[in-house]
């Protein structure tokens, strides 16, 4: 299966980073584009234990203005798309269809034909103009995946509340992991 991996500027690169890091053990085609904004969120939140991904046999790094890379067209098939975070500027512009970078038009690709696209919207609070941005996406086939961890399990670390969320956006993916228990295990203790 192949799979595309955005990272926009929103706070929340952890998120990203866990999923890009669990996707890369399943044996998946994993192809990353980092906006550069990300970049510089990731310096900010992580310091010195930032490192940017780099490309393996398995993992794909684009750059994120070059409109030529293969997850720019629509005649070559990828399974799904993740945005992990989605900033709620590149929710606006997929939204309205506008492609300031790569994520942006692998993300419309996606919508126009038709196949899996899931943002894990970091942002708070929600205007209304969020809101109707999430709306429109999900009128156009998308999956808006609120970066909310949950507490079930009784988390004792933040990779516990990270693991929480991207868990929930692997199963929106359909991709087999054991990040976490789901309600109905929960509910058979």
């Amino acid at each position: 299966m192949r799979i595309i991996l955005g990272m926009t500027g929103a706070s929340g690169v952890v998120y990203g980073l866990r999923l890009l890091n669990v996707l890369q053990h399943t044996g998946h085609e994993i192809h990353v584009v980092m906006s550069s904004t990300w970049h510089t969120v990731a310096c900010q939140e992580l310091g010195q234990q930032y490192t940017p991904p780099q490309s393996s046999h398995s993992t794909i790094i684009h750059d994120p203005n070059d409109f030529s890379a293969i997850i720019a067209s629509g005649s070559v098939q990828f399974h799904s798309m993740v945005v992990a975070p989605c900033s709620g500027s590149s929710l606006g512009c997929i939204a309205a269809g506008i492609n300031r970078h790569l994520i942006h038009r692998a993300a419309e690709v996606q919508l126009k034909e038709h196949r899996q696209l899931v943002l894990l919207v970091r942002e708070s609070p929600l205007s209304l103009i969020h809101l109707q941005n999430m709306e429109r996406v999900t009128l156009a086939g998308g999956i808006i995946q609120p970066a909310s961890p949950h507490f079930y399990n009784v988390p004792q670390t933040i990779n516990d509340l990270v693991d929480s969320v991207v868990a929930r956006t692997l199963d929106l993916i359909g991709v087999h992991n054991k990040l976490g228990k789901s309600w109905e295990m929960l509910s058979h203790k």
